[in-house]
């Protein structure tokens, strides 16, 4: 296949690409490998790694040490936790942790994920249709392609990490808030 059909075919599957709805995530609690596996799975669609894979041991320990994501159950890790892991692993190739955490962090992570989901399946879509690989292009209309859709990435993250810091500096969360976000780390 050549590299403008490779790109293309590329570009279709992350179009089509729509994370599984929260309840087709795993029902039962899983042990840490194959939290690895599954979402390495789902999460190699969306997001690059230099080594192939995305999420790491490691980076489960250090995101439930800095609390961002609760602890493990006996060594197993619940639905909720498995659909946290997926949207801070997918947000984090843009954000730091801790601002990903803070946009993630307070709310019923069945509705949150349920959101993240469409808006992510938009947004890919969106990407997908906005860089036209449709037709073939030559080096330099690549080039320029790819720069719009790296100034329209900073231009968008600008405005993310905007919006968390007036989110973080607005009124303390409510008790409800504080009490569910005790809860989802038990």
């Amino acid at each position: 296949m050549r590299d403008a059909d490779t790109l293309k075919a590329k570009a279709e599957a992350l179009g089509q690409f729509v994370p599984p709805e929260y309840g087709a995530l795993p029902e039962i609690d899983l042990y840490m490998d194959q939290v690895i596996g599954y979402l390495n799975k789902l999460l190699c669609s969306v997001c690059r790694s230099d080594d192939g894979a995305p999420l790491t041991p490691s980076m489960i320990n250090n995101y439930v040490k800095g609390g961002y994501v609760a602890r493990p159950v006996q060594k197993k890790y619940s639905r909720d936790r498995i659909a946290m892991l997926y949207m801070l692993c997918c947000v984090k190739q843009n954000l730091t942790i801790s601002e990903a955490a803070a946009l993630l962090g307070d709310s019923d992570t069945e509705q949150l994920y349920a959101r993240f989901r469409a808006l992510q399946a938009e947004t890919l879509q969106s990407a997908v249709r906005d860089a036209d690989l449709t037709e073939s292009k030559d080096e330099s209309e690549l080039r320029m392609t790819a720069l719009r859709l790296v100034l329209h990435s900073a231009a968008e993250r600008l405005l993310a990490e905007e919006i968390i810091a007036r989110l973080a500096t607005s009124e303390e969360p409510s008790d409800a808030a504080k009490k569910q976000k005790k809860q989802n780390k038990e």
